[in-house]
């Protein structure tokens, strides 16, 4: 049995609590997951009880001690899976990871607040606000540039830093946004990005999450009905 043990809220919604899941996943750690219900009142609060913050994720070390905040887990997988390699292994790449890792955590509020994760539906493309643009833009920006430089690196297996890495997972909600929204990539100004983007949804790993995201039968309602005058709660061709 696993000693240690994450917990996460619903996988089609919280997309905090996707960044460390694709990293346990994907990396096949051995830690144990369990799920709470967003949706419902008494999982919300049994699960309350297991953070020191009282928001998941959360993750238990070896029955001793809770850390939480999704990129302090991240950390902390890393140090205590070092043979795993989940940041990358070179300092200036490792560095420049943590920088946009770090962006992703305490910036693009725009983006959290107008493209709520929800990886069951798909909404027909948007005409966004100055602000969402802006952010949007930016995100593509720092896809590109990773790609940019790791394009050519040995080993290249198309994630921003060539293998996956935790900057990847920091990521990974805001590609399945792009996707949940139609969020429009112009190949022509960002190639590397949209190839990016299009390299996660191969990902078997990535596969797996959303299928069982679109199989939770656990519903809210705010992050559902979007936009008014549209039926959502099913994947929409």
């Amino acid at each position: 049995m696993a000693a240690h043990q994450l917990y996460v809220f619903n996988q089609n919604y919280s997309s905090w609590s996707l960044r460390p899941l694709i990293v346990v996943l994907k990396f096949d750690l051995p830690v144990n997951v369990s799920a709470f219900n967003l949706a419902d009142p008494v999982s919300k609060a049994e699960a309350k009880k297991l953070s020191t913050t009282g928001f998941l994720p959360a993750l238990t070390v070896a029955s001793r001690y809770t850390v939480s905040d999704s990129l302090a887990i991240l950390e902390t997988l890393a140090e205590l899976f070092p043979e795993k390699k989940i940041w990358p292994t070179a300092f200036e790449q490792r560095a420049k990871a943590r920088a946009i890792a770090a962006e992703m955590h305490s910036g693009f509020s725009n983006i959290r607040n107008f493209l709520t994760c929800n990886l069951r539906v798909r909404y027909p493309a948007q005409s966004w606000s100055a602000d969402v643009s802006s952010e949007i833009k930016r995100v593509l920006t720092i896809w590109e540039n990773a790609r940019t430089e790791a394009v050519s690196s040995e080993n290249d297996d198309g994630w921003l830093f060539g293998q996956f890495s935790a900057a990847d997972a920091m990521y990974f909600p805001v590609v399945s946004r792009f996707l949940t929204y139609c969020v429009a990539i112009d190949a022509d100004e960002f190639p590397l990005a949209k190839a990016y983007f299009n390299r996660v949804f191969t990902d078997d790993t990535v596969k797996k999450m959303y299928r069982t995201g679109e199989e939770e039968d656990w519903v809210i309602e705010k992050y559902e009905n979007v936009y008014p005058g549209m039926t959502f709660g099913k994947l929409v061709a």
